[in-house]
């Protein structure tokens, strides 16, 4: 009976090393390329889920680089997750990736990219690497998931990505548009903020700010540049207690104007800076709060387009523009923010984060 056991300890020994080394063996078999240098990775493994759904391999890991995750692509994002559009060109050196109407074009080993056609710098440079023997492009997966419409999530305790989105299946040249969009999230919280990145709110955001102006005539880029500017990008106090974006009292206007969907009843008192007469002041006030922020964004829109003064719109003309910059300067001119930098401060984001796409 004793030397059954100690057969059984000897067998289960020998199963942890045979695994410890293959697993050591396998990490040391992993090379990657830096211009003509090439590099060993000794650093760990990530996972990837599309959609709750996981993507990658054992055989095909993504790794980290120069402090950014890289995921071999091709495996994770055309053959498998949400099966984007491809196509390449310079032997396969260029690689244009298409998605909810948006293309990306990576470069083998340069760092930076082309989002529909407008150059941007990026920290990490798609490489090739060897895994196991098999050569495959990695590219950096935050980058190559957010520019393409998707929400991204790094777990760092559990070494893995959380991607979610529509999936775009197309057998569609990379140029041309491609009509599927980032599913609306009716009922998002302002909670969910709290640990998000800059485009990552974005990308949450976004969608439900083009289905607003789709039924309010409010430009969605003028909305993410104002939700971000009096929100904090989501994380201010207010914002996460009440899901209130804008900054959206109880009483505005005398409340004369039509399409409101607070209920009327629930608020916050939140301590405030305004500008009055170029002079900053604390107040306590009344601010509204909602049951998620796409009502925070469709009370917003309201208010914005049938807010009377006497018996004219405050913002009289404002949706018969499709031109942001008409939008903020009918915005300024009809009172809506006391600081006087309130339209320059918009537009600036507007431009830095391409918010205009979300007008298409």
């Amino acid at each position: 009976m004793k030397n059954v056991k100690v057969i059984k300890k000897a067998a289960i020994f020998l199963m942890v090393f045979v695994l410890a080394f293959s697993s050591l063996s396998a990490a040391a078999a992993v090379t990657y390329k830096t211009g003509n240098r090439t590099v060993r990775y000794r650093g760990a493994n990530y996972k990837v889920y599309y959609n709750s759904k996981r993507v990658n391999s054992v055989t095909r890991p993504s790794l980290m680089i120069n402090g950014n995750i890289m995921i071999p692509y091709h495996y994770t994002m055309v053959k498998r997750g949400p099966k984007v559009s491809i196509s390449k060109a310079n032997k396969g050196k260029t690689i244009t990736l298409s998605a909810n109407g948006n293309q990306v074009r990576f470069y083998l080993n340069k760092k930076y990219i082309k989002v529909n056609g407008k150059k941007e710098n990026i920290r990490t440079a798609p490489v090739k690497a060897k895994i196991g023997g098999t050569s495959l492009i990695m590219l950096p997966a935050r980058v190559a998931f957010e520019e393409l419409g998707f929400h991204y999530i790094y777990n760092k305790s559990k070494k893995a990505i959380y991607v979610t989105g529509n999936t775009t299946t197309t057998n569609a040249p990379a140029s041309t548009p491609i009509v599927n969009e980032p599913a609306v999230n009716t009922g998002l919280q302002a909670t969910a903020f709290k640990n998000m990145s800059t485009q990552e709110f974005i990308n949450a955001v976004g969608p439900i700010a083009r289905e607003d102006y789709r039924k309010t005539g409010v430009l969605a880029s003028v909305t993410l540049a104002q939700a971000i500017n009096e929100s904090g990008w989501g994380k201010s106090g207010l914002t996460q207690n009440s899901n209130n974006m804008f900054g959206m009292k109880t009483s505005l206007s005398g409340n004369s104007w039509s399409g409101s969907v607070w209920d009327g009843r629930s608020y916050v008192e939140v301590k405030t800076r305004e500008e009055y007469n170029g002079k900053k002041v604390t107040i306590t006030a009344k601010f509204r709060k909602y049951p998620s922020v796409a009502q925070s964004i469709a009370d917003h829109s309201a208010y914005l387009s049938n807010a009377m003064n006497g018996a004219r719109r405050r913002y009289n003309g404002l949706t018969d523009t499709k031109s942001y910059s008409s939008q903020l300067t009918i915005l300024q001119k009809g009172g809506y923010c006391t600081w006087s930098g309130y339209v320059s401060e918009l537009t600036t984001l507007i431009k830095k984060y391409n918010l205009t796409k979300w007008d298409n």
